[in-house]
């Protein structure tokens, strides 16, 4: 037996506009999506401290750049 499944796609904003969405749970959602978004800025700012002077080069940046973008908190945009 086969089971097919297709990828769940929902329009958050869509979805909170016709339906009632607890209060905590959308707040639980925000708190979700800023954790996630702290979580990539910390991570992306660890490999610029590792990348190599050619993929600096590609990507605009200086060494000194880098590091100072590497510096920065995970809170800050």
């Amino acid at each position: 037996m086969s089971l097919i499944t297709q990828p769940l796609s929902v329009d958050l904003s869509t979805l909170s506009a016709r339906t009632f969405v607890n209060p905590a749970a959308r707040a639980a959602v925000k708190l979700a999506v800023v954790l996630v978004t702290w979580n990539e800025a910390y991570r992306s700012r660890q490999v610029l401290k590792q990348l190599t002077p050619d993929q600096l080069r590609d990507v605009g940046l200086t060494r000194s750049q880098a590091l100072i973008e590497a510096k920065r908190g995970f809170w800050c945009p």
